[in-house]
């Protein structure tokens, strides 16, 4: 279940956002969006999540 976590330090200032739950490209447009809305982050890290690429199961029937 995608899930988006944000941890605000009061005492800095600084809200931490952290994108739990989608893969590849569409973590990316997710992060796209949040900069829209949030502004430009003063650091950005990608976490294992977003390196995983989907795999495409090939299904082979017959012809009956």
């Amino acid at each position: 279940m995608a899930e988006i976590e944000f941890t605000i330090d009061t005492e800095k200032g600084t809200c931490e956002t952290k994108i739990n739950g989608i893969q590849g490209p569409a973590c990316e447009k997710t992060a796209q969006q949040l900069k829209q809305v949030l502004g430009s982050p003063t650091t950005d890290r990608k976490t294992k999540e977003f390196f995983v690429r989907p795999t495409v199961k090939r299904q082979v029937g017959s012809n009956e």
